[in-house]
């Protein structure tokens, strides 16, 4: 049994694991950070427009 090689691979194993782990933490925070942008962007057009239509209602009528 070479243990050195064993031992070696635990510790790239579990290397690999933790990077892997990290990447979906990665991705989960980039993918709701990008939705939240999208919902605030959106928002803000339907923000917008309201204010178009009271200044429209107001000052046009």
């Amino acid at each position: 049994m070479n243990y050195y090689n064993q031992i070696k691979e635990e510790l790239i194993n579990n290397e690999i694991y933790k990077r892997v782990k990290d990447y979906s933490k990665n991705r989960s925070d980039l993918n709701a950070c990008y939705n939240v942008g999208k919902l605030l962007s959106e928002a803000g057009k339907h923000y917008g427009e309201k204010i178009i239509e009271e200044y429209l209602t107001l000052y046009i009528h």
